[in-house]
């Protein structure tokens, strides 16, 4: 799971590239992206560097100004499922303590049903 960040970077070069090598201006980019994360140029490459090595974006070339590159099916698939999750039901203690209060009752009555079918045969 990448930081918020990067992940907002990569929203915004999936949003902007796609599949396809595009060039890209590296100022346009920074300013694109929100001001609250407080992403700065040397920031901004930091994290294309990370996205390339870790095979989110491939990078054809760059120089001061404009940056060539082109996003992989990895991060696609990363920012679909990001906005597809869906979190999983977590039990609290006090329903964890229902529950085997409820297995014990469960299991107590079995028996007591079961002695008494017993004594009447």
């Amino acid at each position: 799971m990448l930081d918020k960040k990067t992940d907002a970077v990569l929203e915004l070069l999936t949003e902007k590239v796609g599949n396809s090598y595009k060039v890209l201006n590296k100022n346009q980019l920074l300013d694109q992206l929100p001001k609250k994360l407080g992403i700065d140029m040397q920031g901004l490459l930091g994290i294309i560097t990370f996205l390339k090595e870790n095979e989110y974006v491939d990078v054809k070339y760059q120089d001061k100004e404009e940056i060539c590159l082109s996003t992989t099916v990895k991060a696609e698939s990363y920012v679909e499922g990001e906005k597809n999750i869906t979190q999983k039901a977590k039990i609290t203690n006090g329903q964890v303590g229902l529950l085997m209060l409820g297995v014990f009752a469960a299991a107590f009555l079995g028996a007591l049903i079961a002695t008494l079918i017993g004594k009447l045969f």
